[in-house]
């Protein structure tokens, strides 16, 4: 049916519960045959951080960049009691946050190899937490990708960052790179003003909606996001009665509406 619509929008993001299924979708295709793959996870040990001085902010720049060390004494071989030890296969990281009020990070790392590493040799090598080596499938790699933080919860020293790498592959782990796709202009709006952190983003989800335009039949659809004065899920609650009594709630959060003026009381205008 040919109309004006409105309805959530979702965003392909890492820090929205439904957006991050987007993400996956985008990498699945990519993704390489990881049965039987060296598996490591790391862990941070929160006492020595604080120790240290160091919140999960301040640990979290700390381990990625002793991580890179890793990866590259590992690329170049080590000696461990009596053996060389060398590990050149792509490899990818995927960073998640655990479900407390302080949301400390840890590490799962891929390498697509077989091969055989002593995790004594692996845990030297960390030495700022546990380190766990086991082999991944298929099926758990795609659960590990679904979440960044089980409860959907962002920690607070996540969202004042601007951006972090919650999936970081090396180059060859993916069967093919992902180059990211020039939006539509008729996705944009100028009074629209993109966030500059993540916590910004996270606030700002919430109170935008999508307008689909599908009404000219020899044109193709137009996309708009635009900004609301509450989340949408509050101004659904007080308009879905109404709204159902006249025929145009449509199901999964979707409203037909006939102009935009109808949906003006709860835009957020340019300068208000």
């Amino acid at each position: 049916m040919k109309g004006l619509y409105i309805k959530e929008y979702i965003p392909r993001s890492w820090f929205h519960p439904k957006g991050v299924l987007k993400v996956v979708d985008r990498i699945k295709p990519h993704l390489p045959d990881v049965n039987g793959s060296l598996f490591v996870t790391l862990t941070l040990d929160r006492q020595w951080f604080r120790a240290q001085q160091m919140g999960p902010s301040e640990a979290y720049d700390f381990a990625r960049g002793h991580i890179r060390k890793m990866f590259f004494k590992l690329r170049h071989g080590i000696s461990w009691e009596d053996k060389k030890y060398k590990i050149k296969s792509a490899y990818c990281t995927k960073v998640e946050f655990h479900d407390d009020e302080e949301g400390w990070p840890h590490f799962h790392i891929i390498w697509l190899t077989k091969r055989y590493i002593p995790c004594d040799l692996l845990a030297s090598l960390w030495g700022y937490g546990r380190t766990n080596i086991s082999r991944i499938n298929n099926t758990k790699f795609n659960y590990i990708l679904k979440y960044v933080c089980k409860s959907g919860k962002v920690p607070n020293w996540v969202k004042t960052k601007k951006s972090i790498r919650i999936f970081q592959p090396s180059r060859g782990f993916l069967n093919k790179s992902i180059s990211s796709k020039k939006k539509s202009r008729s996705t944009q709006q100028k009074s629209y003003r993109k966030p500059s952190t993540i916590g910004e983003r996270v606030k700002a989800f919430g109170k935008t909606a999508l307008v689909i335009d599908e009404r000219f039949i020899n044109q193709p659809v137009q996309y708009r996001k635009i900004e609301l004065k509450d989340k949408f899920h509050i101004l659904l609650d007080r308009l879905v009665y109404s709204i159902a009594q006249d025929g145009r709630y449509l199901g999964d959060g979707k409203i037909q509406i006939k102009e935009m003026e109808d949906f003006y009381p709860w835009i957020k205008l340019p300068n208000h």
